[in-house]
């Protein structure tokens, strides 16, 4: 996890980003209960200080209202490059995984059939498991 900062900003200089970097900074974060969150909870003593302008479930979109300055992104690392932004990790460390859930039963499309066998591949072969 990190933040998505403007490259014009001074904490875009940084090599990691603590808690106390974020006092007084607009924060853009996943919708949700802040206080409840992982991020809310590496913030700490300080999460009661953050001063939260917009929350959002698509990162992508949340990236473009930092591109324009309106914020700092609290969020994962993406394997995309965004011209005015540098992403920079949290610390101490903060990480989180994903998990795939469906309802019992479920009919899928043949799409997400294929989605879904392509990721327990994947998943095998990064937790060493054979095919």
């Amino acid at each position: 996890m990190g933040a998505w900062i403007p490259t014009d900003s001074a904490l875009s200089e940084k090599e990691w980003i603590q808690p106390e970097d974020l006092i007084g900074e607009r924060l853009i974060v996943a919708t949700g209960d802040f206080v409840k969150s992982s991020i809310g909870k590496w913030m700490g003593d300080y999460r009661e200080q953050a001063k939260i302008i917009a929350e959002g479930n698509l990162l992508y979109n949340e990236m473009m209202l930092a591109k324009n300055r309106l914020g700092v992104v609290l969020g994962i690392k993406l394997d995309y490059i965004c011209e005015g932004l540098r992403f920079v990790p949290l610390y101490p460390t903060l990480e989180t995984s994903t998990v795939l859930a469906w309802k019992k039963e479920q009919i899928f499309s043949p799409a997400t059939s294929a989605f879904l066998t392509f990721a327990g591949r994947y998943e095998k072969v990064i937790s060493g498991d054979k095919l």
